[in-house]
């Protein structure tokens, strides 16, 4: 989380901005990567340091690892929007994909380690190489993607602040689910729901990373310059679709028989949980679709309105269910979530669609 808000959102203004920034891109790359870097260095540092006190930490240099573990994990995410940004998807792929193995393999290495010393070594030396990787083969390949002879398309600085101002508002008003639910899930719940609720939300939270495959991508080549706009949503409606099916059936059937590999227990309480939402991922595709393209359009104060009030429904609403249904309650609190988004989404989407087919232009 601390990694995550260390970007600052500046991922959502890469990918916006990148493919148009010409001779500018170099510069955009390190200024965000560098300042990235401090603020995740300070927000380590001031966690370890003052926030826990001396329970989490043995010794200094625990606190200094965490800090620069922080640092290391704000660069691998943040590496992401960097590679979709230049067209490189592929090596966001090969980047993911290439950790989770090596990940998984130091796991095995120094399992006999102990856990501490095997979660830091499958989790942050493995995210080091990766980012080391990454960044060697942005600069041996500089000459490719650094728009040396081309003029930046940019918008004026100040629409630039409050595109990445709003961005910032927008992931954080995502995010409140997240850190409000599983608090009232393990004070009004109890010990044994909150980790029935955990190991479901695994297999949800892995459908939430397919979004960011597709969103993103299209994201960054929309906002080419000279791109043919209209042909790339066509393309991305179809693949949302897909995804909206496949992250449907993935949560809301494979889920609940995925869960019985832990335990009858987690598939007895976990279940219908993930039947729910695996019917709001299914709902999920049109409201999905308007973000990217207000995002395109540069209009994204409205869906970060829309998103915030649409937490701050889902918390509510779990926070008054959670006693009489339990964690069902978190199922039914995002699917009703998800309809008000779609409800929200649908008419700014029409106009930006006729827009699109009148004007040829978002």
């Amino acid at each position: 989380m601390l990694a995550s808000i260390a970007n600052l959102s500046m991922g959502p203004l890469l990918e916006r901005f990148l493919p148009a920034s010409g001779r500018l891109r170099g510069r955009a790359v390190a200024f965000a990567l560098t300042g990235s870097a401090i603020f995740a260095l300070l927000l380590g540092g001031g966690y370890a340091w003052w926030m826990p006190g001396t329970a989490l930490f043995a010794s200094a240099w625990e606190r200094v690892g965490f800090a620069l573990a922080v640092v290391v994990l704000a660069a691998f995410a943040l590496l992401d929007s960097v590679l979709i940004g230049m067209h490189r998807a592929r090596w966001v792929a090969l980047k993911n994909v290439g950790h989770a193995v090596a990940k998984l393999g130091a796991i095995v290495l120094l399992a006999g380690v102990g856990g501490g010393m095997s979660l830091v070594g499958s989790w942050i030396v493995t995210a080091v190489a990766a980012v080391g990787v990454a960044e060697a083969g942005l600069w041996l390949t500089r000459s490719r993607w650094n728009g040396r002879n081309t003029d930046p398309a940019l918008p004026r600085r100040r629409e630039l602040a409050q595109f990445g101002v709003v961005s910032l508002g927008w992931m954080l008003a995502q995010a409140l689910p997240g850190i409000a639910i599983p608090t009232i899930v393990i004070t009004a719940a109890g010990v044994d729901d909150a980790a029935y609720y955990n190991i479901a939300w695994t297999i949800v939270a892995a459908s939430l990373m397919m979004t960011s495959l597709v969103t993103g991508p299209f994201v960054a080549a929309a906002s080419k310059p000279g791109a043919n706009v209209g042909a790339l949503v066509r393309s991305f409606a179809l693949v949302l679709c897909g995804v909206s099916v496949v992250r449907g059936i993935g949560v809301g059937v494979v889920g609940p028989i995925a869960l019985h590999l832990y335990g009858s227990e987690y598939a007895e309480h976990g279940s219908e949980l993930l039947i729910l939402m695996g019917i709001a991922h299914a709902v999920s595709g049109v409201a999905m679709l308007y973000g990217a393209l207000a995002r395109v359009a540069r209009r994204i104060a409205y869906p970060m309105i829309v998103q915030l009030v649409a937490s701050l429904v889902v918390v509510a609403l779990v926070a008054l269910w959670i006693k009489q249904l339990g964690i069902v309650a978190v199922g039914w609190a995002f699917l009703t979530h998800d309809i008000l988004i779609l409800v929200a989404a649908i008419p700014p989407l029409w106009i930006l669609l006729r827009r699109l087919r009148t004007d040829g232009a978002l």
